[in-house]
Parts: structure tokens; sequence; C-alpha cells
């Protein structure tokens, strides 16, 4: 009887334990649905702008939740539902970034998409924060402490040995939209640059792709500053409106690469150029999708050759094409439409091997272009005058001959800076 007893408890103490195994309880994720944002505040940005100090004492007063939302969304916060675009500039509207919140019952990341903090771990973290920031006490003693964190690997992917660099550089516009915002809010906030990278990222228990970039520390002022709200001035008479010059963020550019082995560094100078300028140019392919160059970096194409309507688009941008691809020549899908874009006086440009495209459309005769040496006998032949120069402008045609073909040659980015000066000359 006693034998069997102590079986039977055997038994009971093993089923349990196989239960706590198999089903264990999952852990409780805390969510913070935060309000939408203000967005019509009672500071100007020109006060906002003129008021804005580094603050590095506090109040012991804690944000309020709308205070919180305010901030984040003027950090990440998506502006454009539909396009996804946010509230700071990208490079390449990539949104590498991540934004943290340390606040005194834990640390939290913002969700642009949600509107909505998620508690990533419990506890006060300001005070390791305070020790990984060499001990700046305005880390432990402000209320609310934003840790800006980015992946420059994503950034590197698209942009090769630039990657760094526009990290630190979003991770300051993102900075900026906090101060200015905090202002407008009464608050005061200070950035903190200083800081061990290793030690943060472990304490926020950031992912492997992620890096702190960025601290700024948020509150109430232990001396309050003096801002008045905005006053409607009295209603003047205005004289009447002058039409405004063309922005050239609105026109529309198109670039035409080969669906693999194109050149990968060519493209994104050019592509770069368009992007400081404000243009996010649309690629156009034999295939939707990604596309890889010759050096594996991939880029998305979003339209086909066949697709592309010339008044779509302001542009029409043609890149070099390797030798084994050459029929993509006389695709004439494109000989077409470079006929039409010429004949609505589009701009037409082309560099190092494309511009035989030009030649083949029939459009170069009695024009200055120039191309790579083995371009040079067609142009002619289509009654070109071909210049041995790296670039040429004649009326709509750009073309230009990167003969260095590196990373450290000019002529692409001089191209993409042509483009720009046409468009910037086109009519409304």
């Amino acid at each position: 009887m006693k034998k069997s007893l102590i079986i039977f408890v055997l038994l009971v103490c093993f089923s349990a334990s196989l239960f706590s195994q198999v089903a264990p309880v999952a852990p409780v994720v805390t969510v913070i649905r935060l309000p939408e944002p203000d967005l019509n505040g009672s500071i100007s940005l020109e006060q906002a702008i003129k008021n804005r100090r580094n603050i590095h004492q506090f109040t012991a007063e804690l944000l309020k939740v709308n205070q919180i939302s305010q901030l984040c969304w003027s950090a990440q916060g998506i502006t454009d539902p539909n396009r996804g675009l946010r509230a700071a500039p990208s490079a390449g509207d990539l949104y590498p970034m991540q934004l943290y919140v340390a606040l005194p019952d834990g640390l939290y990341l913002y969700s642009p998409q949600d509107n909505a903090l998620e508690k990533k771990i419990s506890g006060d973290v300001r005070p390791i924060l305070s020790a990984a920031s060499f001990g700046q006490r305005v880390v432990q003693n402000s209320p609310c402490v934003f840790v800006i964190s980015g992946s420059v690997i994503k950034l590197e992917a698209r942009y090769r040995g630039k990657g760094e660099k526009f990290a630190y550089l979003e991770a300051g516009h993102i900075a900026q939209n906090i101060h200015l915002q905090a202002v407008s809010l009464g608050l005061g906030s200070v950035p903190i640059g200083v800081f061990e990278p290793k030690s943060v990222a472990g304490i926020c228990k950031l992912p492997e792709n992620l890096e702190p970039l960025y601290l700024v520390a948020v509150g109430y002022p232990a001396a309050r500053p003096s801002l008045e709200p905005v006053v409607a001035p009295a209603p003047v008479v205005s004289p009447p409106p002058v039409k405004p010059s063309s922005d050239i963020r609105n026109k529309r550019v198109v670039i035409f690469v080969l669906d693999k082995y194109f050149d990968d560094t060519e493209y994104f100078d050019i592509e770069d150029t368009f992007q400081i300028a404000g243009i996010q140019p649309v690629v156009a392919s034999s295939v939707v999708g990604e596309i890889n160059g010759i050096d594996r970096n991939s880029i998305t194409a979003t339209v086909l050759f066949k697709d592309v309507k010339v008044d779509d688009y302001d542009a029409f941008v043609f890149v070099d094409v390797p030798v084994s691809a050459r029929n993509y020549f006389n695709d004439k899908n494109i000989l077409n439409l470079v006929r039409q874009a010429n004949e609505k006086n589009k701009i037409l440009a082309a560099i190092s091997t494309a511009p035989a495209i030009f030649a083949n459309a029939g459009i170069v005769k009695g024009r200055n272009v120039t191309s790579l040496a083995s371009e040079r006998s067609k142009l002619i032949r289509a009654g070109a005058e071909w210049k041995n120069t790296s670039l040429e402008i004649n009326g709509n045609i750009i073309t230009a001959a990167d003969t260095q073909n590196s990373r450290e040659s000019r002529v692409p980015k001089r191209f993409g800076t042509a483009v720009l000066r046409l468009l910037r000359q086109q009519p409304d």
C-alpha cells in the first residue's frame, strides 16, 4: 500500500512537470494606444525655434500621455498614410530608425503604424542609461528619455559607403523635431551624444541590426520659459498673388534599368542626385520587383518598360547596359517611347552606352552627343555630331560618357545635375 502511494505521488509530480513544459503561460504584452496628434498647436514654428535651449535641469513632474504621443509623432509619426511617409525625412524613404522611450515604469518601443507604445522592458532603465552616458545625471533625472536607434546595415545595402552618414543625419532630423515639439508643449529637452553605444544597446536589448545613435532627454524645465501663444494679426489687404515658380519636387523622373547586371555605382550616384533635390525617381525594367546590379546591390522596379507612358513623366533617363544585353537598344516599346518624348520636347538623358538608344530611335541627327567609344560609330551613322567629352547638353537631349566607371568618377553626378537643371527650366 505504501509503495503504491509513492508511485501515485511520483506520477502526479511528473504530470504537473510535463504540463508546465507543454503549455507555458504567454508573457503579457503591454501596449499603450496613444491619442491622435494635435495638428493645431498654439505656438508658431518661429517661436519654437527662437526659444529652443538645452535644458539640463527638470522638475520631477511626469509627462502626460498626450505629450508623449505628440513627441513620438513628431519624431517618427506617419504624416502621409497613403504613401507611408513620416515626420522626419529619410534617405530613399527607407525609414531604418526605431524610436525607444524610457519612462519611469519601463522601456517602450514606438510603432508609427499603430501610433502605440509597446513595453519591451519593465522597470526604470534611466539610471543605467545615465551610467552608460558617462554619468550624465540629466539622463536619470528627466522623466522621459528618447533612444533614437537605426539600422546602418539597411542603409548601407542601398547606399554603399554612405549608410552610417545617412543614419546619423536621419537621427539628427528626428532629434530636431523632438526638440521643437517639446518647446511647443511647454517642455524642455537636451540632446545626448556622448554615451557607450554597446552598453546602451545592451540595456535596451536592441536587435543585432540596430545601434543607438542619439539620446534626447525631455521634461518640464526647472525654470519655466515664458512663451506666449500666437495671436492672429489683423487682416490686411494682400496684393495680387504672384504665380510661384515650378517646384522641382513635383517633377516626375523615370530611370530605365536592365533587369540584371546594371552598373550599381553609376545608378546610385544618379539616383542620389535626384533624391537630394527632393525627387524620388521611378525605376522601369523588363520585370517588376527586385533587380540586382553587377555588385549585387538591389533596387526595386515598379513599372515595366512597355507600361511607361510619355505623359506621366518629365524626364526619361537611361543608364549603362552590359555588352551581353545590347538587344535592349532595339526594344520597340522603348524606341517608340523615346520618339514620342522627343516630339513633346521631354527631357531625354542617356549615359555611357545608352546614347545608342537615341541613335536607334533616330532623334540625334544634327545633335551634339557623347557616349563611350564603343557607340561612337553608331551615333555618327545616325547623323549625330559625336564629341569626345564627358557631358553634352543639346536642347532636350543630355548624353554623358563615364569612361572612368568607378566610385571616384564624378560624371554620373554631373549627368544627374544636368537633368535637374533642365527640369528647373521646364514651364509649369
